[in-house]
């Protein structure tokens, strides 16, 4: 039987959730996002956490691109858990990756198999990675485009089960680990010197307008630079943006 975490009715701190979450919104490096995995597995109290970025072609064939993860199954497996998943291609079985494909919600791993059909060869994999410690846990997963490609981006945690607010800290935090497993993966493309100039005022306080009339091109322009900004910096919006771009030095 799966288990709560014991103190179910304890209330994650907003400054703490908050501080995870910008912590992923301006991670650019792999340094950075250890740190973001590590600060995720103590906000949620976890033994560990792992993102993990599948491409998935018209073809049907699935791919792990990257993979990012702390304390992820016990210490003494996990890293031989990673190269038996990869070796056997277990993401075209993972009952966990499928769950994460078809839903757009966080969920706890005991809820997979009221959540879809589960296949003999599903409930070996799922008895083999218990046994390299993975029995309790929760996931969530994000899809994007690139190219002709899709995407999906699965945060995970294991060590427990999560309860229905730590789990809304999930879905919250994964919207900004998937932009930053996007970044790790493809860096930023140059900014034109227009960009740079709009997202320099954007800095500053300027509305779209006043930038507009700043730079004598109108509003619509701005926000289609703006939308071209947050493409090439793999962020979804403009506060996101701003920090990235410090971050990275564009500003």
């Amino acid at each position: 039987m799966m288990r709560l975490q014991e103190d179910s009715e304890h209330f994650l701190n907003i400054k703490q959730v908050s501080d995870v979450y910008h912590m992923f919104s301006s991670s650019s490096s792999s340094d950075e996002m250890m740190l973001c995995v590590k600060a995720l597995q103590n906000l949620l109290e976890v033994d560990g956490v792992a993102l993990i970025n599948l491409i998935l072609r018209p073809d049907h064939t699935i791919t792990i691109e990257r993979v990012v993860s702390s304390g992820f199954g016990f210490e003494s497996k996990s890293v031989e858990w990673d190269n038996i998943y990869q070796k056997k291609k277990f993401q075209y079985i993972d009952p966990v990756v499928s769950c994460s494909a078809s839903f757009r919600r966080s969920f706890n791993w005991a809820s997979v198999p009221s959540m879809i059909t589960l296949s003999e060869v599903q409930f070996n994999f799922l008895e083999r990675a218990q046994e390299m410690g993975l029995k309790e846990g929760a996931s969530i997963g994000s899809f994007s485009t690139r190219q002709i490609y899709k995407e999906l981006t699965i945060t995970s945690v294991c060590g427990c089960s999560l309860n229905p607010e730590q789990l809304a800290s999930l879905e919250l935090i994964n919207a900004v680990s998937a932009q930053a497993m996007k970044r790790l993966i493809l860096p930023a493309e140059k900014l034109t010197g227009r960009e740079s100039e709009i997202l320099a005022w954007s800095s500053e306080g300027k509305s779209s307008w006043e930038i507009g009339m700043i730079c004598s091109i109108t509003e619509r322009t701005v926000k289609f630079h703006l939308k071209n900004i947050y493409k090439k910096l793999n962020v979804q919006n403009r506060a996101q943006a701003i920090v990235c771009a410090i971050r990275l030095g564009l500003i």
